[in-house]
């Protein structure tokens, strides 16, 4: 009878072992069971979270990639301040080898800076309407402010060498004026208000070593090129006249060229005058 009764026992274990068993393989399986109001909260939890996640991911995701949310672009090309710049006291430009300089401010070339801009671009942009682009009369011709200010640093240092060297003046005293005044009203304009460190030292100098922000020159001629209006400006301006100069598109430009278009006003000739009249409020940026 102990035997028997030891037996049974023995039976009574191992029933509960594979009992217990297969309850652990159902919750591996199925996980723990849940009540039904727990189940329920759980089952409204989970969306809400996935939400919330997806709504912190997406606002994230917005602040690294919009880095420049507190800058506005240029007006036209939508230009950013994407590098600095140090002032520096000496560059090839002013350099003492002459040779060097001279070379490097001659090959100053604002070609590309003469462009043509739909009229639609236009009235977007609150520009006057200009005269019209010869191989397409839906377009005005304008040439960027840089560009044009760059030409004016140019017809300056072209008068300077030549006043230095003793030779025959090749631009004319209004024109150098007219640059002179131009380059004035645009650092009055600017107000650059960068405090520049001085220095202890005879000469005057200031600001080495400190940096600017800039915008990305290089972008500022993709833009112009994307837009260009076949424009070249001979070595020698009289050996090209008028609608000469806008002979010169690129290939795949897919402009006609019609060497016997007759223009119903007259081309641009050489890079125009400013007027002499004062203008506006400052809106170059």
């Amino acid at each position: 009878m102990r035997l028997l009764s030891e037996n049974k026992e023995e039976t009574n274990d191992l029933l509960n072992e594979i009992d217990q068993t297969n309850q652990d393989t159902d919750i591996l399986k199925n996980g723990p069971k849940i009540s039904d109001p727990y189940r329920r909260r759980f089952l409204i939890l989970i969306p809400v979270l996935i939400l919330s996640l997806t709504i912190n991911i997406f606002t994230l995701s917005t602040i690294i990639s919009n880095t420049r949310r507190y800058e506005t672009p240029s007006n036209y090309a939508n230009l950013y301040r994407t590098h600095t710049e140090p002032y520096v006291l000496l560059t090839d430009y002013s350099s003492p080898n002459t040779t060097l300089s001279h070379a490097l401010w001659h090959s100053i070339n604002i070609d590309s800076g003469v462009i043509a801009l739909p009229d639609s671009f236009a009235v977007s942009h609150n520009l006057r309407t200009a005269q019209r682009f010869p191989w397409d009369i839906g377009k005005g011709i304008y040439i960027l402010h840089g560009f044009h200010n760059l030409h004016c640093l140019k017809i300056m240092y072209i008068a300077l060498f030549e006043f230095r060297n003793g030779q025959t003046q090749s631009r004319a005293w209004p024109h150098i004026m007219h640059c002179l005044d131009a380059l004035r009203r645009q650092i009055i304009c600017d107000a650059d208000d960068t405090p520049r460190a001085t220095e202890r030292r005879v000469e005057v100098v200031s600001g080495v070593g400190q940096h600017r922000l800039c915008r990305d020159w290089g972008a500022l001629e993709t833009w112009a090129k994307a837009h260009t209006a076949c424009y070249k400006r001979p070595e020698n301006p009289v050996d090209e006249v008028g609608l000469k100069r806008f002979m010169h598109c690129p290939e795949g430009s897919g402009y006609v060229v019609d060497e016997g278009y007759v223009p119903e006003e007259d081309i641009l000739v050489g890079l125009p005058e400013e007027s002499i009249a004062t203008g506006g409020e400052c809106v170059e940026n």
